[in-house]
């Protein structure tokens, strides 16, 4: 599969190399991707950050941390009287939550933080008009998009409000920054250093800064010429390579699939399947999905249909698609299906035209399970053991016949 990809012993030992200089201090232990929580926005990203700026957090040093934020960070005068208060998951009107908002007595701030989520329609648009309607006219407003890398909301997300009102930050930079300022005034109590730490580092990790392999790997090929050649001969091999890999999954999901609802699933985005995987690593994904689907069963002028689809990563579920084979969506559909599925754990599971997404069974899987062909994740990786594909492709078909099974006693009421 992978003739085309040549690894010479000089390479393996830049890269060997490279891993243990990246990890010579311990930076791979680290408390949070052990737990596999460290990409959660809500229960980890948003609760740490909440607890370091309460003034009444646990870490017991009142306003300091909220203090380095709001004047180091976002250029505010932060007040030597009046109560602060910091809140996470302020409900609008509109029934969204803001993921943490300070306020004190003349300024309002509201935090909106993005790790993998999507932008919603209208979502920065309708936190401002909260924030505003809060202020009462009275307080000055100030709105955060917070992203790994800083860039812009989305013009949906904005929806007509001008971006003058949006500061954008980078968890790379601002907060980094900001953390080491928490772990500078934190030295007297030595685990809320280390706590601060270990974050610190978890944001490094996600966003690739400073003394990751990738760095250490860069230096030692940038500076020897026939190591760098050979790194371009692989680096023009990886494409196949990938499409190889990712070509084989979809071959034996479609085989699994067809055996267990006996109908032979249709591939979109793509005339085949070789052509979707050649195309994947070779053209502009941009706002390009494809995959397999199958129909499940029918209401009225709708088709249920099981869908597996890619976009960066690998996620399936139940779409409703009209006569025409288009998918579109159904709120009162939706909201039945959430009534008796409950919620699934993919980003496009809050898009309209899912009824339900995954990425991994919940019951029997966890976010390493996540087969993501765009950044190659570790499952993707994992892929290429015979035994381990199997297992993955055998665990993803069961829970998809699960889904099936209660997307036909819908249809039969």
């Amino acid at each position: 599969m992978l003739n085309d990809l040549h690894m010479t012993d000089a390479l393996m030992e830049v890269v060997s190399n490279a891993r243990e200089k990246a990890n010579r201090h311990g930076e791979r232990f680290n408390i949070f991707s052990i737990l596999r929580v460290h990409r959660n926005e809500a229960e980890t990203h948003s609760r740490f950050l909440h607890e370091l700026l309460k003034p009444l957090g646990r870490h017991g040093e009142g306003r300091a941390f909220l203090q380095l934020f709001l004047e180091n960070i976002l250029g505010l005068q932060a007040s030597g009287e009046g109560r602060y208060r910091v809140s996470r998951e302020l409900a609008t009107e509109e029934k969204r939550r803001v993921d943490i908002v300070i306020e004190s007595p003349d300024t309002i701030v509201g935090i909106e933080l993005k790790i993998d989520a999507l932008d919603q329609m209208a979502q920065l648009y309708d936190y401002y008009h909260e924030l505003e309607r809060r202020a009462g006219g009275e307080k000055r407003i100030v709105l955060v998009y917070l992203t790994l890398d800083g860039k812009s909301p989305s013009a949906m997300s904005l929806n007509g409000l001008g971006k003058e009102k949006v500061v954008c930050l980078s968890f790379a930079e601002d907060v980094s920054r900001w953390l080491q300022g928490c772990i500078e005034k934190s030295q007297h109590k030595p685990a809320l250093a280390h706590a601060i730490q270990q974050y610190q580092q978890l944001i490094s990790n996600l966003t690739g800064r400073g003394g990751t392999m990738n760095d250490l790997v860069a230096g030692e090929l940038s500076s020897d010429l026939e190591r760098f050649k050979e790194a371009l001969e692989v680096e023009k091999s990886l494409p196949k390579a990938k499409a190889s890999v990712q070509q084989l999954f979809w071959q034996e999901l479609r085989e699994a699939l067809e055996a267990q609802f006996g109908v032979t699933p249709s591939v979109y985005g793509g005339k085949s399947i070789a052509a979707i995987t050649k195309d994947y690593y070779t053209k502009n994904r941009n706002n390009k999905h494809v995959g397999l689907k199958i129909p499940i069963c029918s209401l009225g002028d709708l088709n249920i249909c099981l869908y597996v689809n890619l976009y960066h990563a690998i996620h399936y579920g139940l779409r409703v698609e009209d006569t025409s084979g288009i998918a579109v969506s159904s709120p009162d559909l939706k909201g039945v299906v959430r009534n008796e599925m409950g919620k699934g754990n993919a980003v496009a599971d809050g898009e309209a035209d899912w009824l339900v997404c995954y990425y991994y069974n919940p019951v029997a899987g966890d976010d390493e399970k996540i087969i993501n062909f765009d950044n190659f994740s570790s499952a993707a990786i994992g892929l290429l053991d015979d035994e381990v594909r199997r297992t993955l492709i055998a665990d993803m078909v069961a829970h998809q016949v699960e889904l099936a099974a209660q997307a036909k006693a819908l249809c039969s009421r």
